[in-house]
């Protein structure tokens, strides 16, 4: 009997335990489900906390595979939106690790991510690749709502390679097709409804269609708004569209205000690269208020902040270019039956990467070169060319010569003269030339050149002709059309070369670039009338 009551005692006893444990069990999946849902919610407003959780959890050792591939992915679009890409771009390829966890959905998101980074980091070439394959891939998938999904985002992708290569009809038409199918889908997912009316606004915007582009944009705006996890970098890319918008309208006190806001929450997101575009886009409108303190104020802020960006996009671009190896490696790897075989696919490897490399380069320099176009547009003018021939005193530097005070100012005046006159375009124009006209000396000329002006005498000289053609560009529409050969001679250069060398190396455009944004402006004029 006792027996029989110890083994009843014993048998409650397991049950217990075992109940308690399988609670325990089904409380913990049920708290890292809550978890997931948290950071998916987050990554949009509150990057960082979302990286936090993220991290708890993948230090948990009870957390599955399918966890961590969720997680990993999430963990990498927050990293996107802080404008870490380097570390987004790890995350994003470490996913391969967990490819047999991931649904078919996740694997077209993580895909879907890696175009739209590598496209940040203007590897297009490669970014398409991955699209290309993505489109190719439809035809396994049966037809489905899954096959809607990944239809309309590749069509979205597209559009966006074809917005950044300024086909914006081609990427209007496209989406135009897409819309039926489109629809069906937007109504389900807001996220991809919020990305598809931006790139519509952008689409529109560049087609000069500003009422269509700011329709699409406040769309973009009000549906940000009224999502409950607050996709505030998607926002931020609506309000810059409006922001632009704005600009072509030349109302630069908006513009001014729409960049405050998108500013605030950049430094929420703590992304650098998003303030950049902010502050560029920001500097034209306090110019042309000529609000020269907040101009000041906001340079410093992009001249600190972009030696930053920069190094974190070289990171990023070596981190693109180390994954993209590894992923080539691997692949190759895989396909090792003939030798011959293998040979070829390493030479053409080597020869991708070597065209990776010089694409890097020349994407990088030409980003560089383009960041201060408008700004250099915006402040050539007479007082940035012969401005900086004001006269200054150098009584306390010692001289070459001793002149006299009379006969400098004398020279002085007579150099004021010469500059309201044409003459500096004769092509004969020399130093000797110029002090006999002047009743001088070389010497004389040449030093007081140097000391006043803080330049030699070709240097001189060249600043009033470029001067003197600019200004003939902007005030007589003839002189737009005529080609750049008559523009040399017109302003007394020997040959095209040497007037589009000085011209750079005084405007930090070339004459056919400031041609360009002369008529771009003109374009602009017209449509707002």
């Amino acid at each position: 009997m006792k027996y029989l009551i110890n083994t009843h005692r014993y048998f409650y006893f397991f049950l217990l335990f075992g109940f308690l444990h399988s609670n325990s069990n089904a409380q913990s999946l049920l708290n890292k489900h809550y978890l997931s849902d948290d950071i998916e919610n987050l990554v949009g407003s509150n990057p960082d906390q979302a990286l936090k959780i993220a991290q708890y959890l993948l230090s948990k050792t009870n957390t599955s595979n399918q966890e961590k591939a969720k997680v990993n992915y999430l963990i990498s679009k927050a990293y996107f939106i802080k404008g870490d890409y380097s570390s987004a771009l790890n995350f994003l390829y470490e996913e391969k690790s967990y490819e047999d966890y991931l649904t078919e959905e996740e694997k077209i998101n993580i895909k879907i991510g890696k175009i739209v980074l590598l496209r940040e980091l203007t590897l297009d070439k490669q970014a398409k690749n991955i699209l290309n394959k993505l489109e190719n891939n439809l035809k396994n998938i049966p037809n489905s709502q899954l096959k809607l999904y990944s239809e309309a985002l590749i069509a979205l992708e597209k559009a966006r390679f074809l917005l950044k290569e300024n086909k914006a009809e081609k990427g209007l038409s496209l989406l135009k097709e897409q819309e039926s199918i489109s629809n069906k889908i937007l109504k389900s997912n807001a996220v991809l409804e919020l990305n598809y009316l931006i790139t519509l606004g952008q689409l529109f915007f560049k087609q000069k269609d500003l009422a269509e582009a700011q329709k699409y944009f406040e769309s973009a705006i009000t549906l940000a708004n009224n999502q409950s996890n607050g996709d505030i970098y998607s926002k931020i890319e609506a309000i810059q569209g409006l922001a632009d918008v704005y600009f072509a309208k030349k109302d630069h006190q908006k513009v001014i205000s729409l960049d405050n806001e998108a500013m605030g929450y950049a430094k929420i997101l703590d992304n650098l690269f998003v303030q950049v575009k902010i502050i560029q886009q920001q500097n034209p409108s306090y110019l042309a208020l000529n609000d020269m303190a907040n101009y000041k104020v906001a340079n410093a802020r992009f001249f600190e902040v972009q030696t930053e960006t920069e190094a974190q996009e070289q990171e990023a671009i070596n981190s693109a270019y180390n994954l993209i190896s590894d992923e080539y490696s691997e692949e190759y790897e895989d396909d090792k039956s003939n030798y011959l075989h293998i040979i070829y696919i390493v030479s053409g490897f080597f020869l991708v990467v070597i065209l990776i490399c010089v694409f890097f380069w020349q994407k990088i320099v030409q980003r560089k070169k383009g960041l201060d176009v408008i700004i250099n547009y915006i402040e050539i003018t007479r007082s940035n060319l012969i401005g900086s021939f004001s006269i200054t005193d150098k009584k306390n530097e010692p001289r070459k010569n001793v002149i006299l005070k009379e006969t400098e100012e004398h020279i002085l005046n007579k150099l004021k003269r010469f500059e309201s006159s044409k003459r500096f375009i004769n092509k004969d124009i020399s130093l000797a030339v110029l002090a006999g006209q002047l009743d001088s000396n070389t010497k004389y000329l040449s030093e007081i050149i140097n000391t006043h002006y803080n330049v030699n005498f070709n240097t001189y000289i060249n600043k009033l002709r470029i001067n003197y053609i600019i200004e003939k560009l902007k005030t007589d529409p003839n002189f737009i059309n005529y080609k750049i050969s008559y523009l040399a001679e017109n302003c007394g250069f020997s040959s095209h070369s040497s007037f589009a060398t000085v011209f750079k190396s005084i405007t930090g455009i070339s004459p056919v670039k400031f041609i360009e944004l002369l008529n771009q402006e003109k374009e602009n004029t017209l449509l707002e009338e």
